[in-house]
């Protein structure tokens, strides 16, 4: 993988003891994942240049049946541009995060660490074989990974008739790992870093999330743009967030939040447009050099999603122009391609590629994934 990758050191992992983690790690209090919100695509796609409509969201908590923090139903406009470099995405639907997280803690023998880097901050036991790998790799702990993002990452519902259905890359993240792993997809559509906490839904995650989780975070799509507005609790803010600043002062709050509570961040840079077809330019770089910068700064682990994507799509010529071609973006309702969201192989591919950066940062999820 050609990014640049960072991972944080994970010391209290260390001291963690791998038979009373298995003792201890049950998930048999984990509640449901969140389902996916309403019908995305009626409520916010345009088909031109970027426009927002008002919108506000409940970000408050809630218990459910089960005891586990619930979220309020989350409404925001926008639309997302079709083939622009400004536009909105989508912000259809209500987010419900579900249940409670799994409480893995770190193994300590024979396998990489959950949080740690294998080898690192989880060292493998000297002398252990090959087969003793394998039986360490089989009674793994159970982990949760959070996912906050916007909608190139959210939950659709697919149609299996439909093999160009629109979908995001964290709906299709679970696959590539074993039963173990329980990813929590949290993003909302047309939400940008600062929108995400402003709604509580930082705060929501922050509240279920246990030592050596996963947060994985990507925004950048949405706080490019530098027209739209959205409005929350009668005040108008801007979507748009400079990269170099103020971007990464909100990224920051997910970093510490996490670190926190003994969670392992990893940043996700922002997928490029359409336009990176045949060697077109790569969109939204300089929000994921804000990310690369920033995990540098901090030895936070960053998937530079954004770059790998952009290298496949480059690759590609000429570029497609119908909806028969069209193999990797959405096709939107009059057959036209969308310039930012993605059907269903497009975002497989892009959870590929998310989950290859987490095996090269090292750290301990990848001993998880399905080889």
């Amino acid at each position: 993988m050609q990014s640049r990758i960072y991972q944080h050191a994970q010391r209290w992992l260390r001291a963690a003891v791998w038979g009373a983690c298995v003792a201890g790690c049950s998930s048999a209090g984990e509640g449901p994942a969140d389902q996916p919100g309403g019908a995305p695509g009626a409520s916010g796609l345009g088909t031109g240049g970027a426009s927002a409509n008002g919108g506000s969201s409940a970000g408050a908590l809630s218990a459910n049946s089960g005891g586990a923090a619930a979220w309020g139903a989350a409404s925001g406009a926008g639309a997302a541009s079709v083939g622009g470099t400004s536009g909105i995405v989508d912000a259809g639907g209500a987010a419900s995060p579900g249940g409670a997280a799994s409480g893995g803690a770190a193994n300590g023998g024979g396998t990489a660490g959950i949080g740690g880097a294998a080898g690192s901050s989880s060292a493998a036991s000297a002398g252990t074989g090959a087969s003793a790998a394998a039986a360490g790799t089989a009674n793994l702990p159970n982990v949760s990974v959070y996912i906050a993002g916007d909608s190139t990452v959210s939950e659709y519902t697919l149609d299996p008739q439909d093999p160009k259905s629109w979908a995001g890359w964290g709906q299709m993240l679970g696959p590539s790992y074993t039963t173990r792993v329980k990813v929590l997809n949290k993003a909302v559509g047309g939400r940008t870093a600062r929108r995400f906490i402003q709604e509580g839904s930082l705060a929501a995650i922050l509240k279920l999330i246990q030592p050596a989780d996963y947060l994985l975070v990507q925004f950048g799509t949405n706080d490019s743009n530098t027209t739209a507005k959205y409005t929350l609790e009668g005040v108008e803010y801007p979507y748009f967030a400079a990269a170099d600043t103020d971007f990464k002062s909100y990224l920051q709050q997910y970093i510490d939040g996490a670190l926190e509570k003994k969670a392992i961040p990893v940043l996700v840079t922002p997928p490029p447009r359409n336009s990176a077809y045949c060697k077109g330019p790569r969109s939204l770089g300089n929000y994921g050099q804000a990310m690369l910068d920033l995990g540098k700064a901090g030895s936070v682990a960053v998937v530079d999603l954004g770059l790998e994507t952009h290298a496949y799509l480059s690759a590609i010529c000429p570029k497609p122009t119908t909806a028969t071609q069209e193999m990797f973006f959405k096709i939107n309702a009059d057959d036209s391609i969308d310039g930012t969201h993605f059907q269903e192989n497009g975002a497989r591919i892009m959870a590929g590629f998310v989950a290859d950066g987490i095996d090269e940062a090292k750290l301990g999820l990848s001993a998880y994934r399905k080889r």
